[in-house]
């Protein structure tokens, strides 16, 4: 089988990120695409008691197992990213604010004043909130085929039996559907949530693994390019 490439010696050009897949490549005809799941365990894997946390072991193992049956997911080289990241607790504020819109009075002033606190504190608080995240390829393993097991005479046979080429984007956004969809399923079963990213939340993640700077032009910038745009009509 033919050996991956380092992620910490390889680099990839995005060439775009649109409608849920991001491209990557250097050349026309070596084109990749990949999906993104956000993920997040269950609290019963903090849980103290056996019979809370077999259950969830049990499931994930099942996920795993999946993984490297060709008949259930045909192989890939799935990539699992873990990212602790400063935590502000804008988010948090922000969603009391919103809350508070449609709060008693009474309620709506505590929720206001614990998203002010949050605002001016989160920041030195020094969390470190950590998230997960699986990247999907939509091309299968090298050497997954016949063609491929064969070594240096792979190419040749794959000419001969008129092996399959490289995805085209249809095909990729196909496979990508079909492969975040049945992972998504098989995680939950194990109690683990999973959640595909949009291009907004793509776009900040590739940003933010290349940069740990937080730049308020990009956000300004992302926003606004995340923004419907109307068709003029009242």
């Amino acid at each position: 089988m033919t050996a991956l490439a380092s992620v910490q010696a390889t680099s990839l050009d995005v060439i775009w990120i649109r409608e849920g897949v991001v491209c990557l490549g250097h050349r026309t005809a070596e084109r990749y695409y990949r999906a993104v799941l956000a993920v997040e365990g269950p609290r019963e894997a903090f849980a103290q008691e056996l019979e809370r946390v077999q259950p969830v072991l049990d499931g994930f193992a099942g996920f795993l197992n999946a993984i490297g049956q060709p008949s259930i997911v045909k192989p890939a080289a799935l990539q699992i990213l873990v990212r602790a990241e400063p935590g502000d607790l804008s988010e948090y504020a922000a969603r009391l604010e919103s809350r508070a819109q449609v709060l008693s009075p009474h309620l709506a002033t505590e929720a206001l004043a614990d998203a002010a606190w949050a605002r001016k504190n989160g920041s030195g608080l020094g969390l470190l909130p950590r998230r997960g995240y699986l990247v999907i390829p939509a091309e299968s393993l090298p050497g997954a085929d016949v063609a491929g097991r064969l070594g240096t005479a792979g190419s040749r046979f794959g000419r001969w039996i008129g092996s399959k080429p490289a995805l085209d984007e249809a095909e990729a956004r196909q496979a990508l559907t079909t492969r975040c969809s049945d992972l998504v399923d098989r995680l939950a079963r194990g109690g683990v949530w999973g959640r595909r990213l949009d291009d907004p939340s793509l776009t900040r993640l590739f940003q933010a693994c290349w940069s740990s700077r937080r730049d308020l032009r990009f956000e300004q910038d992302l926003r606004m390019c995340a923004t419907p745009v109307g068709d003029g009509r009242d």
